[in-house]
């Protein structure tokens, strides 16, 4: 017997339940993490010789344009306060899994204007090695962003890339 949800038989509307279950309670998270600021996708040159880029090689350029970022924001802080700023990524591998491209979400700092912290972003983009000119960068509006990354996150959270914001206190 067929579900009403889809056309499906009760096994696949229980996982179809489930999977819109688990990911609301991820999106839930994501949205109570911080204040988002910035929705950001960084795509990553493809690979060369036919070798794929690895998940490791992705988080290495992601950690180092992030890295930059913080330095450039803070500067000895992060280093002798751990001072960064918020952020969440999900990798996805594109259309046949050979384009790399990472999904994020990032607060900016109290003291910074919108613009600045995009200018900011696009900048270290674009003098990050290993990083395509493939970059877009808007406004965060809603959780429907946090929707997409989760939903496009072939590979999912990268936890090495998820942060919490620690800065000075204003």
């Amino acid at each position: 017997m067929n579900s009403p949800i889809f056309g499906l038989h009760p096994v696949e509307t229980c996982r179809l339940r489930f999977n819109q279950s688990r990911r609301d309670e991820i999106i839930s998270w994501l949205k109570a993490h911080a204040d988002w600021t910035h929705a950001l996708t960084l795509t990553m040159h493809r690979s060369k010789n036919g070798y794929e880029i690895s998940k490791q090689e992705v988080e290495k350029r992601c950690l180092e344009f992030l890295n930059r970022i913080n330095r450039r924001i803070y500067k000895h802080g992060t280093k002798r306060k751990n001072y960064r700023i918020a952020c969440v990524a999900f990798l996805g591998g594109g259309s046949y899994g050979d384009h790399p491209h990472v999904h994020w979400a990032l607060q900016k700092p109290p003291d910074m204007t919108n613009g600045g912290f995009e200018r900011l972003l696009k900048k270290i983009a674009r003098i990050t090695k290993g990083l395509g000119q493939q970059f877009d960068v808007k406004d965060y509006r809603d959780e429907g962003w946090l929707g997409y990354m989760v939903d496009h996150g072939f590979d999912g959270l990268m936890e090495k890339l998820t942060f919490t914001a620690v800065c000075p206190k204003h």
